[in-house]
């Protein structure tokens, strides 16, 4: 068997304060080939500390959005560049525990099947009144498997997707990455790497963190004022396209036979 190649891709806006410990975390990783960051248009003093991370490292490779496109359209211009056989998704402002991508990368290197892993993902400063709440194991699992952050993908199942969504909806309201986990799990087989002493990513809850968004609404039904139920049918709507468009490549591709059918009009 093949040994399998794997790339990380770090989109970066602005996280000058926080981006060298992200890199730094996937280069630990005895598994990555190379560490490829993506700047969506930072203003800050991002840029600088990239050339140095490139300087530095051999692995480590720089691309430029032309000008902030947002998460999406920057982790997707990273897997696009990469031709690695798996590709994870580190946010700039997570880092990998020591170990983090070894188990992923066994899942798929021993089960051809397996579309995407999730790795565990450990909240770090996460404001005591989420984590003492009742239900607090139970929503934070299920925000495991909508964040984008801990997203270990075949590249060729993410390619076949089409990436992350970068449709104006998840542009203004984030949850790109929670359509596009949701469509894998409903049509491929999503493997979680959730035990208890499992490394994984430890997952920066800053104020405007998604996940403390997603967090509000489970544990204490504080519905975003700002999401709509038509921002709901659209996201839903979106979802739905990722799984006809994964859907029909089985059709395409589960045939006994291959070759060159001619037809006449």
């Amino acid at each position: 068997m093949n040994k399998l190649t794997l790339d990380v891709v770090i989109p970066c806006y602005n996280d000058e304060v926080t981006l060298a410990q992200a890199v730094s975390s996937a280069l630990q990783q005895k598994e990555v080939r190379h560490v490829i960051i993506v700047d969506d248009g930072s203003t800050d003093n991002s840029s600088l500390i990239m050339q140095k991370l490139a300087h530095q490292y051999t692995q480590v490779r720089l691309l430029s959005m032309p000008k902030n496109s947002g998460v999406a359209q920057a982790r997707n211009w990273g897997a696009m560049q990469s031709d690695a056989d798996i590709l994870a998704f580190l946010d700039a402002d997570d880092e990998y525990d020591y170990g983090a991508l070894s188990a992923a990368y066994m899942v798929f290197q021993k089960y051809a099947y397996i579309s995407l892993v999730r790795l565990k993902l450990y909240p770090i400063n996460l404001p005591t009144h989420y984590q003492t709440h009742p239900n607090f194991a139970k929503a934070w699992q299920t925000l495991e498997m909508t964040v984008g952050g801990n997203m270990v993908f075949r590249r060729s199942a993410f390619m076949a997707a089409g990436g992350f969504p970068h449709h104006e909806l998840f542009r203004r309201l984030g949850g790109e990455d929670g359509a596009l986990g949701i469509a894998f799990t409903r049509c491929s087989v999503v493997g979680t790497l959730f035990g208890e002493q499992e490394p994984g990513v430890k997952h920066l809850c800053h104020p405007k963190a998604h996940a403390l968004y997603l967090l509000d609404t489970a544990l204490f039904n504080q519905v975003e004022q700002r999401v709509s139920k038509n921002d709901l049918v659209k996201a839903e709507e979106v979802t739905a396209e990722i799984v006809n468009r994964l859907l029909g490549l089985k059709s395409i591709l589960n045939v006994e036979t291959a070759g060159i059918m001619p037809f006449y009009s």
